[in-house]
């Protein structure tokens, strides 16, 4: 794609910065539910570009590089609630914060949002010009602005599911005239084993799914087979032994152990996914740094497309940064409860880390961006690797010390290793989405300096609004086994799996109290599956499997549907007029993605609208109007809303392929 010419570039306006702010809310609240909810996040880059598109068409003398511009603010959202939305949720989780504290979270992201963004500089003019990176994503983005300047995007589709879903949602959620899911379990011999079989109605899950995929939705599928067909049976012949049989005594065994048997095999399937990704990983920093040190001998001045923050001013804003780092630092780690000697040595130690593995992550998630895109990256075992990293070191600057932890002492050891790696987290999210938007101004020929100074917008106006919404959907509907108010229903709780996966790792390492028995059976199955997957198997996603075992029947046959829906479009399609590079060229168009995109964002904000007044008035059925016998009826309206999603992914990609030719 050709770069078009600069003097066609547009400024930063009160137009671009105040819709930037807008879509910027909009996306980090969808992404923080989603986050939350099934802990896997789609790229923003692309629903951001359509909804900025959709709103320019009432403006005159706009172009595509105001779009850009304000694509690239309102990404950020997504990428910061990727860096602190999978991390910082785990210090609830191991009991270190009882609530979501605004200012500190706000800190924690800013700081890594911030990070990242300055990272990315450097690494711009490297990555953006790898021959071996094809930037799938980016390249699709840039694809869709030349789409909008022609007037051939199909918007009217995104708008279209974003009604759909956000009506549904408020019609589950909030009126609870439509079922979310449905359950059946079915007790089979004298010994009473029980089995269960569930569905869900979740447009969000579903519109995910959609966007993910048939090998990762087959993947999340088979794990909750696993979980409800091999764990569920287990555990209630296991009751039914020490005891008399009863259905919700087992199902409540079964819900607070295969917790920690999806945790041990998201444990065991990240670690496998990091050997498999060293030599890659060491690629990636080699490219890196020989780019960072290798010497320019021509003194040419750059063209406006080639033009970043000056190195001034990226300098000047690590000294920030640093100061700033050391002083949350100093707040936020309560060191004199660990009776550690030289605290100010061990916070500039923790800054240093901070800034070199944030740096090495940054141009890892960077590299596997360019890749693979934004949404296949392995950001998940990238963070991973880094909480390991310093959990390791800091048991091992304690026992140097010669501290002797005591049990009590564990979670505080715990959440500064967590605080720690949320920094670095947040930073490897915004660079991994950072360089994606970088190379669509590349290949549109739009100012860098303008991309950069509007992510850090962006950035902060997610920073802002995230840690809010965190803490209205943690007062609404728990977090995993936490629940912070009496009553509340804990199959409503949000699993948040990369979170729980980073606090029982950190716990893990730490020698905290965990049920080994059932992380090894978690990671007993991931073995298997490894084998199986080494002899020539299917290709599965076997983080997927994991999370497909740890969460919530529904969430996870939801995904499967979703990406049933589109494995059957794509054979629908391949059987027509419509080829693989038709449907590459025209991203978004003949597959009803942009469809699926309006399903998630609607949704996803309708349940954080419902979760206000639900939360200021502490009332789960606020806003429920069914009767108590509506049951039967609830399910077969959530059955008949899945069938309509599906008819309409139907009809909008059929419509949109007939267009084409």
């Amino acid at each position: 794609m050709k770069n078009l010419n600069n003097k066609q570039t547009g400024v930063i306006t009160v137009r671009v910065v105040l819709l930037s702010i807008f879509l910027t809310i909009l996306l980090a609240a969808s992404s923080t539910y989603l986050a939350l909810k099934i802990g896997v996040l789609p790229s923003a880059s692309i629903p951001a570009a359509i909804l900025a598109m959709a709103i320019l068409r009432f403006f005159k003398n706009t172009n595509i590089y105001e779009t850009n511009l304000i694509q690239t603010a309102a990404s950020a959202g997504e990428a910061v609630a990727g860096g602190i939305v999978f991390t910082i949720p785990a210090l609830v989780i191991i009991h270190y914060w009882y609530h979501f504290p605004y200012l500190e979270n706000v800190a924690i992201a800013l700081s890594g949002g911030l990070l990242g963004i300055l990272f990315s500089i450097p690494l711009r003019r490297i990555l953006v010009k790898a021959e071996q990176l094809y930037f799938p994503e980016a390249k699709a983005v840039a694809g869709i602005l030349q789409l909008a300047k022609k007037q051939l995007m199909h918007i009217r589709d995104m708008i279209f599911g974003a009604c759909v879903g956000g009506v549904l949602e408020l019609a589950q959620t909030g009126f609870k005239i439509i079922a979310s899911a449905a359950e059946k379990w079915v007790t089979i011999g004298k010994s009473k084993v029980l089995f269960g079989f569930g569905i869900g109605f979740s447009p969000a899950l579903i519109g995910v799914g959609y966007l993910i995929g048939f090998d990762l939705g087959l993947s999340l599928a088979l794990g909750a087979w696993i979980a409800w067909g091999v764990c569920l049976p287990l555990f209630s012949a296991f009751t039914a032994l020490t005891g008399p049989f009863c259905i919700e005594t087992s199902l409540a065994y079964y819900r607070i152990n295969n917790h920690y048997v999806g945790l041990g095999a998201m444990l065991v399937a990240g670690l496998w996914t990091l050997l498999n990704l060293l030599k890659p990983f060491y690629e990636s920093l080699a490219l890196a740094v020989t780019g960072l040190f290798k010497t320019h001998t021509q003194k040419l001045p750059l063209l406006a497309s080639e033009q970043d923050i000056p190195g001034i001013y990226l300098f000047l804003g690590l000294i920030v940064l640093v100061i700033g780092m050391d002083v949350l630092f100093e707040y936020l780690f309560p060191l004199k409860t660990l009776g550690v000697g030289a605290s100010h040595f061990f916070i500039l130690v923790a800054v240093l880390y901070v800034f070199a593995m944030g740096f090495i992550f940054s141009s890892i998630c960077g590299y596997f961006s360019g890749l693979v895109g934004v949404t296949a990256s392995p950001g998940s075992a990238i963070i991973t690797a880094g909480l390991l990293l310093i959990a390791v070191i800091l048991r091992a600057f304690l026992i140097f010390q010669g501290q002797s932890l005591q049990s009590v002492q564990l979670p505080t050891v715990a959440a500064i290793a967590l605080m720690i790696g949320a920094v670095v987290a947040g930073s490897a999210a915004v660079a991994n989405d950072n360089i994606q938007d970088l190379k669509v101004g590349h290949l549109i020929g739009a100012k860098p300096w303008q991309q950069q100074l509007m992510l850090m917008l962006g950035v902060l106006v997610a920073a802002l609004v995230i840690p809010y919404v965190m803490e209205i959907l943690f007062n609404v509907y728990g977090l995993t086994t936490v629940l912070p108010h009496a009553g509340m229903d804990p199959t409503q709780s949000l699993p948040a799996p990369p979170a729980a996966m980073m606090a029982g790792l950190t716990q893990s390492v730490l020698n905290h109290n965990l049920p080994w028995n059932m992380l090894g059976i978690g990671g007993f199955i991931m073995m298997i599956l490894i084998i199986l997957s080494l002899l020539g198997l299917r290709k599965i996603s076997l983080l997927g499997v994991g999370m497909g075992i740890y969460l919530p029947l529904s969430s996870s046959m939801s995904l499967f549907i979703g990406s049933l829906f589109a494995f059957f479009i794509q054979k629908i399609h391949a059987h027509c007029q419509g080829t693989r590079t038709q449907l590459q060229m025209n991203p978004g168009q003949p597959d009803a993605s942009l469809l699926a995109c309006g399903l998630v964002a609607g949704s996803s904000l309708m349940d954080v609208l419902i979760a206000i007044p639900v939360s200021v008035m502490k009332n789960s059925t606020l806003l429920a109007f069914a009767p108590s016998h509506w049951g039967g009826m609830a399910t077969m309206l959530g059955f008949l809303s899945v069938l309509g999603i599906g008819f309409a992914f139907y009809r909008v990609s059929r419509a949109n392929l007939i267009a084409l030719e």
